[in-house]
């Protein structure tokens, strides 16, 4: 019986260090599962399309106002010397000093938008794609003749009020 004893006490720290080896070993990979469901789930959500620009617009727009400016509407001939395009824009701008260059450089960007809006086919704009390529291509235009090179320092969009082809 003394051995018997003997044996159940020696048993019992080994068993005692075991399941002590086996709850470690459960917490740490219950933690890792977690650590890692936690980094797929609150990582960097995947872009939606969406440029740094555009980040970095709307983040702007939230801080004040939206502030527009309107052209004059435009009248030109298309490419295909037949067919006419009347157009009124509106520009989201960053700020009132974006606003007040546009002012003080109309002539410059009335001759630019004229020269782009005439190198155009009304098969090109009459496409929802032709039109969204044409608001990116004035936007970049008038940025050009202000001296911006991002959009949210600048004219952050652009809105077609009328849009005939005819």
């Amino acid at each position: 019986m003394a051995q018997d004893a003997v044996k159940t006490e020696g048993e019992a720290p080994k068993s005692k260090k075991k399941l002590l080896i086996i709850i470690i070993a459960a917490v740490l990979i219950l933690a890792v599962v977690g650590g890692g469901a936690a980094f797929l789930l609150l990582g960097k959500k995947p872009d939606t399309e969406q440029t740094e620009g555009q980040e970095e617009a709307e983040e702007q727009a939230d801080k004040h106002p939206p502030i527009y400016e309107k052209l004059e509407t435009f009248t030109v001939n298309l490419v295909d010397g037949e067919t006419f395009l009347q157009v009124e824009i509106h520009l989201l701008v960053a700020d009132k000093a974006v606003q007040d260059n546009i002012k003080l450089r109309m002539p410059e960007i009335r001759d630019g938008l004229l020269r782009l809006l005439s190198s155009k086919m009304a098969d090109e704009l009459s496409t929802l794609e032709g039109k969204d390529k044409l608001s990116e291509e004035v936007a970049k235009s008038v940025n050009d003749v202000l001296g911006v090179s991002k959009a949210s320092k600048g004219v952050r969009k652009v809105l077609f009020n009328a849009f005939i082809i005819q």
